[in-house]
């Protein structure tokens, strides 16, 4: 599937277009591959800013890898119009002969969380429902949210009605999906085409999964004054 094959969603503008351009050609740069994430993710924010009831409490809740670029973005975008706190999840995500897992080995949720009205669920790519449905479990609990956003530049075309398989019904009308781009094809080892241009650890210039080498988000140091 080429670039020009993918469907592109109403909220994908220009510089949406762009910036996931930008990530494909910066496979071999991490700086600008990180900046181009960063645009991306005021650019999802941005979208947000449209959709949510004025003064939303929002609980932004990513993976590590994504916190300093993706779901930075995101929560700049939306701190300029509502109160927006943020949830950090260390996965472990492999696979299985049934599929794949992505248990929570770590996580740091920023005080206050619980009094959120929204809950948004950012993620750089979403192949499948497995880190995301992992996620919103570890929060969903202990949060009253009237709507469950699902945020990403990229999503496969099949992951939106696997993730609303997992849950029941109730917590399934609380779904928005906030997307730019949604890609068909994967790779032998699970990775969406084009997607966004192979795994996000090497891409960003992080190695490998954060939950397997102790990395520690700017963002997580700055929110906890680490």
């Amino acid at each position: 599937m080429s670039v020009d094959e993918r469907a592109y969603s109403r909220f994908a503008n220009e510089i949406a277009k762009n910036a996931l351009g930008d990530l494909l050609s910066s496979t071999n740069a991490p700086v600008q591959y990180q900046s181009a994430m960063k645009v991306l993710g005021r650019c999802l924010g941005d979208v947000l800013n449209q959709v949510l009831p004025a003064r939303t409490k929002c609980l932004v809740a990513s993976t590590a890898e994504d916190a300093d670029y993706l779901s930075s973005g995101v929560l700049e975008s939306l701190q300029s119009k509502h109160e927006a706190l943020a949830a950090i999840f260390w996965n472990n995500h492999y696979s299985i002969s049934s599929g794949s897992v992505a248990p929570i080995v770590h996580k740091y949720l920023q005080p206050g969380y619980e009094d959120a009205d929204s809950l948004i669920v950012v993620k750089s790519v979403i192949s499948g429902s497995c880190v995301v449905r992992t996620n919103i479990l570890a929060l969903i609990e202990k949060l009253k949210v009237g709507k469950i956003y699902i945020v990403s530049p990229v999503m496969h075309i099949k992951s939106e009605e696997a993730l609303k398989s997992e849950f029941p019904d109730e917590i399934v009308s609380k779904f928005e999906f906030i997307y730019f781009a949604k890609d068909s094809r994967k790779d032998d080892s699970g990775e969406v085409i084009p997607g966004i241009g192979g795994q996000i650890y090497q891409l960003l210039g992080i190695g490998k999964q954060p939950a397997q080498t102790g990395y520690m988000p700017t963002l997580v140091r700055r929110l906890a004054a680490i």
